[in-house]
């Protein structure tokens, strides 16, 4: 722990303070919605200004569309309260920093219907923009799909940490997504990843499960 600011405003001149002394900021936990913090906007202006930075929201309602929008901005994924337990929020930044994701079927579902129902772009629009894709990123997509960290992927694929870490960050940025869970939503929506994040979600019953 290196300290806590009131707002999003000063969560980011915390961050970029500790960033000039020469440390490292891994992971933010920010509420979705309080009378002082907008959990959206934090993680918005965070994941701006610093990406590498992994943000997790704590909500106390699963049907929060302020988490929803939170994981388009680019959150790595969301905590519910009334499930936290020591063990889980560990497991859950553990988890951030090593690239993967935490969200529920329900909240999974949501946020893919939402991308439609906003319009953002067609199927065959995301479906382009994916084309580009080497055969090796599409293989990074699917695990990124299941919800695998950077770690896994690389032991998966039979490569290093770094190149792993390499080929997401391609993936991420040809797909113009904000994360990559923003990534893996637009790729089932389009087709291109069947539905590798909801079914490895599924297999959990336990609401707020690690996909």
């Amino acid at each position: 722990m290196i300290g806590d600011a009131p707002d999003e405003h000063e969560a980011v001149l915390h961050i970029k303070r500790v960033h000039d002394r020469g440390r490292t900021v891994n992971v933010v936990l920010t509420e979705s919605r309080s009378s002082k913090v907008d959990g959206v906007q934090a993680t918005r202006l965070i994941k701006e200004r610093f990406p590498e930075v992994a943000v997790l929201v704590l909500t106390d309602n699963l049907n929060d569309s302020y988490v929803i929008d939170a994981i388009h901005a680019g959150a790595a994924g969301y905590i519910f309260l009334k499930d936290m337990t020591p063990e889980l929020l560990v497991q859950s930044i553990r988890r951030a920093v090593e690239g993967g994701t935490q969200m529920s079927a329900s909240v999974l579902r949501a946020a893919v219907e939402n991308l439609i129902q906003n319009g953002r772009k067609t199927l065959a629009e995301r479906t382009a923009e994916a084309a580009h894709l080497t055969a090796r990123e599409v293989d990074v997509l699917r695990l990124m799909g299941n919800g695998d960290s950077n770690k896994i992927i690389a032991a998966t694929l039979g490569i290093t940490l770094d190149t792993a870490k390499k080929h997401v960050r391609n993936v991420i940025d040809k797909m113009q997504a904000r994360s990559r869970t923003h990534a893996a939503i637009i790729a089932a929506q389009s087709g291109i990843v069947g539905r590798p994040v909801a079914a490895a979600i599924e297999s959990q019953s336990e609401p707020g499960s690690v996909a």
